[in-house]
């Protein structure tokens, strides 16, 4: 899963990017003003080392997020509220993204002053992504309605139903709506392969200073979530990125002391990651033996062929069965054994779907 950060200057991105992935030193890093940091990280997984303690395996791999600090949008005008521009290096990095999280500055600052308004700075690069994803769909369709005077018969029904779902998505971008909230964006093949951001599952994070109260960012995130409550595949967040910055820092112990000192359960990092996987309608399988003990990430609805060609394509192809116990069925019968005696071990087939938490023993012959 990747997933890249991004914003307005100034926006607290890189602190961002440091809470998410515990990156410290990044003030010697060096990059090109086009050149993104990336860190991955191994998500936390208390059934992991449960699963660990049973079977004393060689080896445990968690699954794992990559976080893409991508360059920050530049404009000369920013202070006039002028327009923001997506340079073309950003345009390619954020298109490969799975998701992106939008980071909005809501602090103040010695240098820049005090923030614009969070949710204005979204309107403003929600409306640029509108107008690049217009101007591919523009560019498109001129091309197509060239092409289909030159194209053999049996391609032209293909080009005449792509033109079609271009022109009902142009609608959608003429009306200022993005392209989230027309589903065959993300669904269509026809579509799906040209990644139009305003498409992309989105994280909107508000990026609050220590001087901002509870009540301030409440109100902010609010003006936020009730302008996206109706659009599928974004959700809107805030944290203190400072804060949790520091937290990256910490010793799990020591993390776990100033997380109470806050009186917060737990740290963002945690919250975010969570909310990426549902965005992203993202579950957990696992795998476990002696050798290895393994968490693996498929979507959701995703079958048992899937969740094997996920592991190894000679598994997929040569699939004869699925053994599966869910991991609190095997935690509360303590090994493999009882929880067959317990009938809590199934047999599946390939259609069987993947539910979260699934341990699953694969079956094949190739």
């Amino acid at each position: 899963m990747k997933l890249g950060i991004f914003g307005l200057p100034k926006c607290g991105k890189t602190t961002l990017f440091r809470a998410l992935t515990g990156h410290s030193d990044l003030d010697g890093a060096k990059r090109s003003s086009h050149e993104p940091l990336v860190g991955v990280v191994k998500i936390d997984d208390e059934r992991l080392t449960v699963l660990a303690q049973h079977f004393k395996p060689k080896k445990v791999t968690p699954v794992t997020v990559e976080y893409w600090d991508l360059p920050g949008i530049t404009d000369g005008n920013l202070e006039d509220g002028g327009r923001c521009s997506l340079p073309d290096g950003f345009l390619a990095q954020i298109r490969s993204m799975d998701a992106i999280i939008h980071c909005l500055r809501f602090f103040d600052s010695d240098f820049i002053g005090s923030p614009s308004d969070p949710f204005k700075d979204f309107l403003r690069i929600e409306e640029e992504m509108l107008l690049s994803d217009l101007s591919i769909i523009e560019k498109r369709l001129d091309r197509l309605e060239k092409d289909l005077q030159k194209l053999r018969k049996e391609a032209i029904k293909d080009a005449v139903v792509e033109c079609e779902l271009l022109k009902q998505a142009k609608d959608i971008l003429d009306q200022g709506k993005p392209l989230r909230t027309f589903p065959p964006a993300l669904s269509s093949e026809k579509l799906r392969s040209y990644a139009f951001l305003s498409a992309k599952p989105s994280l909107v994070l508000i990026n609050a200073g220590q001087e901002k109260s509870h009540e301030q960012l409440a109100r902010v995130l609010k003006t936020l979530q009730d302008h996206i409550k109706d659009q599928p595949n974004i959700i809107a967040d805030a944290l203190f990125a400072d804060n949790e910055a520091e937290i990256a820092r910490l010793s799990p112990e020591e993390a776990k002391e100033f997380l109470a000192d806050l009186k917060v359960e737990s740290s963002a990092k945690q919250r975010i990651v969570k909310t990426s996987f549902d965005l992203l309608q993202l579950i957990v399988f696992l795998t476990a033996g002696e050798k290895e003990v393994r968490a693996w990430q498929i979507k959701k609805g995703s079958t048992a062929l899937i969740a094997a060609e996920a592991i190894h394509t000679d598994i997929a192809r040569g699939f004869i069965r699925a053994e599966v116990v869910y991991y609190e069925d095997f935690k509360k019968a303590g090994s493999m054994q009882i929880a067959q005696k317990e009938a809590k071990v199934r047999l599946e087939g390939k259609e069987y779907i993947v539910k979260d938490g699934d341990m699953i023993l694969f079956r094949f012959n190739v």
